[in-house]
């Protein structure tokens, strides 16, 4: 893969047109769908390999029009079967390529697919595990259980503290004292939902700081229950 390394730091030109030259010389299509996506950077870091025009900004727009939706699915979709273990997070390229290969015949076609996918911003693929799902009824079951609990997190959000640490580090000492795991991912929803109630109405922290915070000691919280 050195010269396509070689290639996604130093190229002139449109990612779109990038991403057909690509697959126009390589026989390859999963190994190096795959190896860009990891590795492309949104700018070259030093462009001297000028890219021919294999498409206009037009014939884009036309694709993406026919074929936007169709990649947008075929990511979420392959998202999901790989959170759920439906297939293995290391085959997520190679799916999803195949996903493109049934429903795009021409290279034009795969190379929008390409590009189409690069700039996604789920792209490059994180594997983040399983999500917890939930009837509602046992969501607002869970909710009145935890009252206490939120009325103390909503208590923090109209607090006068200042400082975006503070706020989060209040919450997450909460969702920490919830009983069980699956209290406190409903807990931490509803203090999402408080959270976008009050940015809307234009008085709230940055919900970036209390995601970060939580990410730190997600594991610790996990281990907690075991």
């Amino acid at each position: 893969m050195e010269d396509i390394l070689k290639l996604i730091k130093q190229y002139d030109g449109e990612i779109y047109n990038l991403c057909y030259k690509i697959l126009k010389e390589n026989e390859q299509h999963i190994e190096v769908f795959q190896y860009v996506c990891e590795n492309l950077l949104e700018k070259s870091e030093n462009p001297q390999i000028k890219i021919e025009e294999y498409f206009t900004k037009e014939e884009i727009d036309e694709y993406e029009s026919m074929y936007g939706d169709i990649v947008n699915g075929l990511i979420r979709s392959t998202i999901k079967r790989c959170d759920y273990g439906i297939i293995r997070p290391e085959d997520f390229y190679k799916n999803l390529w195949e996903g493109y290969a049934v429903n795009m015949l021409s290279l034009k076609e795969l190379a929008f697919a390409f590009y189409y996918t690069i700039i996604d911003k789920k792209i490059p693929y994180i594997y983040i595990g399983k999500p917890l799902s939930m009837e509602q009824a046992k969501f607002k079951e869970i909710i009145k259980e935890n009252r206490d609990h939120l009325k103390k997190i909503e208590y923090i959000f109209n607090s006068s503290y200042q400082q975006k640490t503070e706020i989060a580090s209040l919450i997450l000492q909460c969702i920490g004292n919830v009983d069980d795991y699956e209290s406190k991912v409903v807990v931490l929803a509803r203090a999402l939902d408080m959270n976008a109630t009050k940015r809307k109405m234009g008085g709230s922290i940055s919900i970036e700081s209390m995601i970060q915070a939580i990410d730190r000691k997600i594991e610790e919280l996990e281990q907690s229950e075991e």
